[in-house]
């Protein structure tokens, strides 16, 4: 029994050795070195140009001429034309309404008479005046200037003439308030509002109808005072309407004397020809439509286009230099709208604009261009 106690125990004592030796003996891990992998980025190329800097704006069309037609004469109206009803284009010229003028047509032919009885008059004092002048030439007798205008009839000649002259423009304002019965439109534009019908009286002063201009609409768009130092007055507008497919063009008419109440931002009076498009096929701009704006500033040489997210604090921006590192770069801001801003930007050779978001940046630090491998990448696939 003793013996085969021992027997076990030898047979332990010799598998604990067997283990040892094995454990001692296996091959150990290697620990690797962690490799930092440089982060990947996109740029994006610098490509100085000539440009203009542009500022957009929102504003609502107006009329530059939106008047309340108002009678000139009173009286009933006799006549408003079919064809004259809100929204109807309407020519320069055209009758829009007519006020009975049957008062007015005798006042004109009283006053007519007038003017030929005061011709009559006049005709009459003039050959008295001639005969007067005949006899003081044969009476011989000289008379001091006040007793000679009297000998021959002056002052009974003036107040013929001065009758005359009255009587006419009497009828010239019976002539006139006549005219003034037909209503006419006084320039190329749209009825707005019909506010008298046939049938209705009318007083001086009464408005008939309300009109606007169509040859042209003006508007207003407010520019940051930065951009008016740029501003080229003489280049063409940008007009979009919203939903339309089509640009339209207008022209700065002038810059106005006040800036906004509420931003202080100065006002550019802009106008658009043939807003409607009667003699084009383009998209129409109607009274009191919302467009935007797009106002072009003077051209400078070398101006580089960047999104006014890449500006830093300091006036700078990010690069991935030549050799794939980070650096900053100087920036000379010429204008910075809402989204883009023109600037002349220290490029040296071979920088590209950082156009990715990193949570950390710092100068010198290396990146990795997107459509570049990683070098551990590389190698694997070379090995294969």
């Amino acid at each position: 029994m003793q013996k085969k106690h021992g027997l076990i125990l030898i047979i332990l004592m010799v598998g604990v050795g067997l283990l040892y030796t094995i454990v001692e003996t296996a091959p150990k891990p290697q620990k690797r070195a962690m490799q930092v992998m440089a982060p990947l980025v996109e740029t994006k190329v610098f490509q100085p140009a000539n440009e203009r800097p542009a500022w957009q704006g929102g504003a609502s069309v107006n009329s530059n001429a939106s008047v309340k037609l108002v009678a000139l004469v009173a009286g009933q109206i006799t006549n408003i034309p079919n064809a004259v009803i809100p929204g109807a284009f309407v020519k320069k010229g055209s009758e829009l309404a007519h006020i009975d003028s049957a008062n007015y047509q005798l006042v004109h032919t009283q006053r007519m008479a007038m003017v030929t009885q005061a011709q009559a008059s006049l005709d009459m004092e003039l050959a008295q005046v001639q005969n007067a002048k005949s006899d003081y030439k044969l009476s011989g007798i000289q008379l001091n200037k006040t007793a000679k205008a009297l000998a021959l009839r002056a002052p009974q000649l003036a107040s013929a003439k001065a009758a005359l002259e009255s009587a006419k423009a009497d009828l010239a304002k019976a002539q006139l308030d006549l005219d003034r019965t037909t209503l006419l439109m006084p320039f190329d534009g749209h009825v707005m509002k019909q506010l008298v019908s046939t049938g209705g009286y009318v007083n001086n002063a009464t408005p008939i109808f309300e009109i606007v201009n169509s040859n042209a609409y003006w508007l207003e768009v407010k520019v940051p005072q930065n951009f008016m130092g740029i501003l080229d007055q003489g280049q063409s507008v940008k007009i979009n309407k919203l939903g339309a497919t089509q640009t339209r063009m207008g022209k700065i008419l002038s810059i106005l004397p006040q800036v906004d109440g509420s931003d202080r931002q100065a006002r550019v009076l802009i106008s658009i020809e043939d807003p409607l498009a009667l003699t084009s096929d383009k998209s129409p701009i109607r009274y009191n439509d919302y467009v935007q704006v797009t106002l072009y500033g003077q051209s400078f040489e070398n101006l580089v286009q960047l999104s006014s997210d890449d500006l830093n604090g300091d006036l700078k921006v990010w690069v991935v230099d030549k050799d794939l590192k980070l650096q900053k770069r100087s920036v000379q801001i010429l204008f910075k709208g809402r989204v883009t801003t023109w600037a002349r930007v220290e490029i040296q050779s071979g920088d590209e604009l950082l156009d990715s978001r990193l949570a950390i940046t710092r100068v010198g630090m290396d990146v990795r261009l997107k459509h570049d491998k990683p070098a551990a990448l590389a190698e694997q696939e070379g090995a294969l």
